[in-house]
């Protein structure tokens, strides 16, 4: 039998079932004509409970009503609302409250109502629920407090035998030591002295908090603990254009405070302004008002919102908490200055805009005796002071930007890190594999040291640095390195799956959570310069350009078929007569040759933007995507290389080598052509063709370098390059005739002096020629052969032009027959 509803009405003692079909709004209409006060379940023969409101409040409201389903019912519009199962008892409040409801009807998890509850049993209920929460709150945070308390006593011990054997070995006690262990102890000593500035906040900050914070009270002269704080700070100012000035007058009335509590004061304020202040003054100055001095830490830093100046004297707050924030800290600095400076019966304060820097003011009583000679901060409660103040002679920071901390053979590691605590301790841990290590402190210095053109395995990038984060440095480089390239691996003290998603998004390669062991960071790196070093050794048989261009990162990504259209500039370059030079020399010899002559011109087609598609014998096929000129550049710096390589060839006996360049722009296909199991990168375009052909002219034409009218009109309106036009030329395997030039090179001989002397006459000759003024040309060139009698494009037409009648064919003719 199912399970039926039943009530009892108060002014009908007689039980009444309602029909199975009813709905549970429509149970609580009829509770509420009816004014029933109690709710059974079951059938008059099998109950299955009685309900009054006592025992709905002990059964259903004492464990809570957010465990059940809690069903709100408008009498009048019968209209069901539902607060989830995770709602508490306030928000049913606000509910009932909202839609004017009196009574909230009770049901089980099967969706069967169980009773009534008024508003008034909830605001009772809700009342005792936070007694009790609260009670609970606040035994947690006196636990919280103790447990802090204690271990921050409790690492005073370790952390001063750390520092105090530290330094005792820095100071001799264990013999001489050699700059790098000096350098390693002073990082250790650095390291325990943060440490134990960071516990002596964490145990002023819980006796502020329970009040329990006692000031030795006396006189203070402002002006010379103000310079005794500055000097201690001085160190935080190394490689920042900074001025720190004491500003106080000498004649200043003293102040009645503890002088340790007072030099903490200053110091927060004064280190905060150092923090946030990459140029300009800071000044600290104060002035009398009535029976008070009012004292100003003034930077010249970024400046802080309207809306954060109040929130940073709160505890735990941070003007920013980002991950390219400007400097770390807990976030309980400001806080205790202002704590201590109320504890003096003073008042602190923000003025401050935006770009405009930062003025901190603090009031404290005038002392109407005099200051007393100052004892120092030599007391427990302000020892942090003292560990600072010889911070500066412990590091060694080079001045440069980018540093090499570790020497080695082996792969160039990048550390970007702005702590160097954390760069040396990476370089210990990596001494061992002989890396090269070199380190940036910040991320706009490690892209400037990328782009310089030097070149790194791999980039340790920390994450929480100062204007530029982890992320947007990882950005920056994967727009000119991929990953498969140089690999990045991130360094953070957060786990955060969104910050490691955010981190990849980024182009990161991988990941360390700080701490982490050594063996793990030298697995990681292992594994990626490995992987990295075989997508370069990849690269060196297909160009990453290539990739690139095919939409690829990776030779594995590459199908058979891949191709892409591309307008760019062929570069073909090859060794004049270099069939007679190799007959002279063994196979092995032929090899050592070209070799050694590919090293030394390769890298200057890198170096103008241009990447070699392959090695044809002695020749070399290079593509320049972005700008003909930096083809025609790399051409005339190739030529001056030769030029300089050539003397020692001479002293050695061997035969000076001699180069010529074709150039010609155009549209051109690149892709893998081959089948499954063998395939290639390759250049399929007119283009390479027209290229090949032109640098076979210059042999010709005696012209080390030869372009095309494409390459010419390519170039920017205001080149410099000196060239003179051969006329057009009907290349072997062409039909059209095609324009070309001869460009002039640097090179300072005779020969390129007479060529540039004679340039407008020769060309005036091309100009009659092509205007079939054959007896006008012929006297053209004879005026530049006569000078220059090693021009063989003047000897060539001179030639045609006096035999024009016995030999009607174009003298192109005659040079494609000598080509062949």
């Amino acid at each position: 039998m199912n399970t039926k509803i039943c009530v009892q009405s108060i002014m009908n003692p007689g039980l009444s079932c309602l029909p199975e079909d009813l709905s549970v709004s429509e149970v609580v209409a009829v509770m509420h004509r009816q004014k029933i006060g109690a709710i059974l379940l079951g059938t008059p023969e099998e109950m299955k409970g009685i309900f009054s409101e006592r025992d709905l409040l002990n059964k259903v409201v004492g464990p809570g009503l957010n465990i059940y389903t809690t069903l709100v019912s408008e009498v009048m519009t019968r209209s069901l609302l539902t607060l989830s199962a995770d709602q508490d008892i306030n928000d049913a409040l606000k509910l009932m409250e909202s839609r004017n409801i009196r009574h909230l009807p009770i049901v089980d998890q099967t969706g069967r109502g169980i009773g009534m509850l008024g508003m008034r049993d909830l605001m009772k209920t809700m009342v005792r629920h936070l007694e009790r929460e609260n009670d609970s709150l606040s035994q947690l945070d006196r636990l919280k407090d103790e447990f802090l308390a204690n271990t921050s006593h409790e690492l005073r011990t370790p952390l001063n035998g750390i520092i105090g054997i530290a330094e005792s070995i820095l100071d001799g006690a264990t013999g001489e030591l050699n700059a790098q262990l000096r350098y390693n102890l002073s990082l250790i000593v650095s390291s325990g002295r943060r440490l134990a500035h960071l516990v002596n906040d964490i145990l002023d900050f819980s006796k502020l908090k329970h009040r329990n914070l006692v000031l030795n009270l006396r006189p203070v002269s402002l002006r010379s603990l103000t310079d005794v704080v500055i000097t201690i700070l001085m160190h935080l100012t190394h490689n920042k254009p900074i001025n720190l000035h004491n500003g106080i007058p000498d004649e200043l009335m003293a102040v009645q405070a503890d002088e340790n509590r007072l030099q903490q004061i200053l110091y927060n304020l004064i280190g905060n302004a150092i923090k946030f202040t990459e140029i300009g003054l800071i000044e600290v100055i104060a002035r009398q008002k009535v029976d008070e001095i009012i004292v100003s830490v003034c930077d010249a830093g970024k400046g802080i919102p309207k809306e954060q100046q109040e929130q940073i004297f709160e505890s735990f707050e941070q003007g920013d908490g980002s991950s390219e924030r400007e400097a770390g800290g807990t976030g309980i600095g400001l806080a205790i200055t202002r704590q201590l400076v109320e504890l003096h019966g003073g008042k602190i304060w923000v003025e401050s805009e935006p770009g405009q820097g930062s003025v901190f003011s603090f009031s404290l009583p005038i002392s109407h005796e005099r200051a007393l000679e100052s004892v120092g901060a030599g007391q427990e409660d302000l020892s942090q002071f003292n560990l600072f103040h010889d911070q500066a002679s412990l590091f060694k920071e080079s001045e440069d930007s980018l540093s090499e901390i570790s020497k080695g053979e082996g792969f160039r590691i990048l550390i970007v890190d702005d702590e160097p605590i954390n760069a040396q301790v990476l370089a210990n841990l990596l001494s061992l594999e002989h890396y090269q290590i070199f380190q940036t402190n910040n991320g706009e210095e490690a892209l400037q040291a990328l782009n310089s053109g030097q070149h790194f395995d791999l980039v340790l990038l920390d994450i929480m640095m100062p204007r530029m984060s982890g992320y947007e440095v990882c950005k920056q480089i994967r727009k000119k390195f991929p990953p498969t390239e140089l690999p990045v691996v991130m360094l953070t003290a957060k786990n955060q799956v969104s910050d490691l998603v955010e981190g990849f998004q980024m182009g990161a390669n991988d990941y360390l959570t700080k701490p982490f062991s050594k063996n793990e960071l030298r697995a990681r790196i292992k594994t990626h310069i490995e992987l990295a070093k075989i997508n370069m050794a990849y690269s060196r048989f297909v160009p990453r350009e290539f990739l690139g261009y095919l939409g690829h990162e990776s030779i594995v990504q590459v199908r058979l078929g891949d191709q892409v259209q591309k307008q760019m500039t062929v570069f073909f370059s090859d060794i004049r007569s270099f069939t007679t030079l190799s007959e002279t020399m063994t196979p092995k010899e032929n090899f050592d040759f070209l070799n050694s002559y590919l090293r030394r011109v390769s890298p200057v087609i890198r170096q103008n933007q241009g990447f070699i598609d392959k090695y044809i014998g002695d020749a070399i096929m290079a593509l320049f995507p972005e700008n003909p000129a930096n083809a025609l550049e790399a051409a005339l710096e190739m030529l001056d290389l030769i030029e300089a390589y050539n003397p020692s060839r001479l002293e050695r006996g061997y035969a000076p080598i001699e180069i010529g360049f074709g150039l010609h722009t155009g549209s051109l296909m690149l892709g893998t052509i081959g089948e499954q199991e063998r395939m290639e990168g390759t250049v399929i375009s007119d283009a390479v063709n027209l290229a090949s052909r032109m640098e076979g002219l210059t042999k010709i034409y005696a012209a080390p370098i030869i372009i095309s009218e494409q390459v010419r009109e390519s170039l920017p309106a205001n080149h410099t390059y000196p060239m003179r036009p051969l006329g057009q030329v009907k290349v072997k395997g062409k039909n059209q005739s095609v324009r070309v030039y001869e460009v002039i090179d640097r090179r300072k001989n005779e020969i390129q002096a007479l060529k540039l002397e004679t340039i407008e006459t020769f060309s005036a000759g091309i100009q009659a020629y092509e205007n079939q003024a054959y007896s006008e040309a012929q006297s053209y060139f004879s005026q530049v052969y006569r000078k220059n009698q090693a021009d063989l494009a003047a000897l060539l037409y001179l030639e045609y032009c006096q035999g024009i009648e016995e030999q009607p064919e174009s003298p192109h003719a005659h040079i494609q027959a000598s080509k062949a």
